[in-house]
């Protein structure tokens, strides 16, 4: 199995690269990294296990996609597109709380390597997560 590991800080991507390996074993492996990235004083330190993280891709896709995605749940959706779900982990290292807002402003988002229209939709979650105008959470 091949794993991508996306590191994001304030709404920019800093790298993206993949590891081969067992999932759980790269993900204890960042978790260690960023425990040396961590400012004890300054940020809390999270790990948040999605084991269902929803990807959709239009259709057509190809039997190669259909072959990788079929491994995660795959469904067909009415608007023309298929739709699996893929376990992401996401650490946080620097963050912070302002007013009712919790900002995460680096972490890593870990998952399982599939094709370059999955890791667009890992790569738009680790944006999402660390962009400074985040209205969730």
């Amino acid at each position: 199995m091949e794993a991508v590991i996306i590191r994001a800080r304030e709404g920019n991507i800093i790298s993206k690269v993949r590891e081969k390996g067992d999932l759980k074993e790269i993900v204890k492996k960042k978790v260690i990294e960023a425990l040396s990235l961590w400012d004890v004083e300054k940020a809390d330190f999270t790990v948040i296990r999605d084991p269902q993280y929803p990807i959709s891709v239009k259709l057509p896709i190809t039997k190669e996609q259909y072959e990788i995605y079929s491994k995660y749940n795959m469904s067909r959706t009415s608007e023309g597109t298929v739709l699996f779900h893929v376990p992401v982990y996401i650490i946080s290292f620097d963050n912070e709380y302002t007013d009712e807002n919790y900002i995460d402003k680096e972490v890593f988002v870990v998952a399982p390597a599939l094709d370059e229209k999955a890791e667009e939709a890992l790569l738009e979650l680790a944006l999402q997560t660390t962009s400074p105008e985040e209205e969730e959470e």
